[in-house]
């Protein structure tokens, strides 16, 4: 069950690295938050753009009580220039380079060669001294070097008002180590009998929708730093907001939309973790421990453009579409669709 509910949710680029990137810890608590973001931040941005997708696959709307299952899974591909950072010395207050690229690869980029020193004053006015080696990221091992995502979602049509209610929805989910939940809400009302064209094969509609995703990962018993209630938190906002347009060509159907997307996570690492250092020119180990060190966001924002088609077997509808945004998206699935 945990790895399907990973696998479903795509957590897996956050969670499997949760380890390295609790060494960033080690440069304090302003330095180690920047590392992450910026180490982080192609995911999170993935992950946001995905979730804003695969809301529909037509702009025609259920008849009255009609209804349709959706399971939609994307992929939003990572631009090259988020594949890696600079360092630079002068962001960050207590750490520099030691030895390897000042390039430093993503959690989304290839393997890493860069080597950071930490010296950080204490209160007594010595410095306290330390090194770690940034983590490889995953991109390789990913398909298209993109960030995966999926959701299960249901439509019905309300009576009245020529509009399907769509609903995104997961009870909190608890398993040894990780909890996660999920509720999307969107409207997609339907344009087409204000525009006479509702006996064409043309449809107009207009979607708003709102997602959001909230997980918890315990990493306690996988942590590489002693300590006490270390977990990582995710919460994830998402709105979009479209304008769609689709021709039924009865088996076939071509879609396309414009649009516009906002999203933000959160990402917080929380407990108490111990850090070990070298006191400068003494030789001795200082640790000292520090309490829910990292709290970061990132943010999505932007135009979208989407252009798709559908299968319509029956009920059973099989389709894909391209969104163009600041990270391309492809999304694919299956519906089965009682109008």
């Amino acid at each position: 069950m945990k790895k399907l509910i990973l696998l479903f949710f795509v957590l897996v680029p956050f969670l499997g690295k949760s380890q390295d990137i609790e060494q960033f810890l080690l440069a304090g608590t302003q330095d180690a938050s920047k590392l992450t973001e910026q180490y982080v931040n192609p995911v999170a941005k993935g992950f946001m753009y995905g979730l804003n997708n695969g809301w529909y696959s037509t702009a025609r709307t259920h008849k009255k009580l009609g209804f349709d299952i959706t399971l939609v899974a994307n992929l939003a591909k990572v631009p090259s220039k988020d594949e890696a950072f600079l360092f630079v010395q002068s962001d960050y207050s207590n750490i520099s380079l030691v030895n390897g690229s000042s390039e430093i690869q993503t959690l989304m980029g290839g393997n890493n060669n860069t080597t950071l020193a930490a010296r950080i004053q204490t209160d007594g006015g010595d410095y306290k001294l330390t090194e770690f080696s940034m983590p490889d990221g995953i991109g390789n091992d990913l398909p298209m070097n993109a960030v995966p995502s999926a959701t299960l979602q249901v439509g019905i049509g309300i009576p009245g008002i020529d509009a399907d209610l769509k609903v995104r929805y997961l009870p909190k989910v608890k398993t040894s180590d990780l909890d996660v939940g999920m509720f999307g809400i969107g409207l997609q009302k339907s344009f087409s009998k204000l525009l006479k064209i509702d006996k064409t094969p043309v449809d107009v509609s207009a979607l708003v929708a709102y997602t959001k995703l909230t997980s918890e990962y315990d990493i306690q018993n996988k942590s590489g730093l002693n300590g006490s209630a270390q977990l990582m938190e995710f919460t994830t906002n998402a709105y979009t907001i479209q304008a769609i347009a689709s021709v039924n060509l009865k088996v076939i159907e071509f879609y396309g939309a414009v649009g516009m997307n906002t999203a933000k996570m959160d990402v917080d690492i929380k407990g108490k973790y111990d850090l070990e250092y070298t006191l400068e020119g003494t030789g001795m180990t200082v640790s000292e421990q520090v309490t829910d060190p990292v709290s970061v966001n990132f943010k999505a924002n932007g135009i979208r453009a989407t252009i798709g088609t559908r299968l319509n077997l029956g009920f059973f509808k099989i389709f894909g579409d391209y969104t163009m945004q600041e990270y391309n998206t492809i999304t694919g699935g299956i519906a089965f669709s009682f109008r």
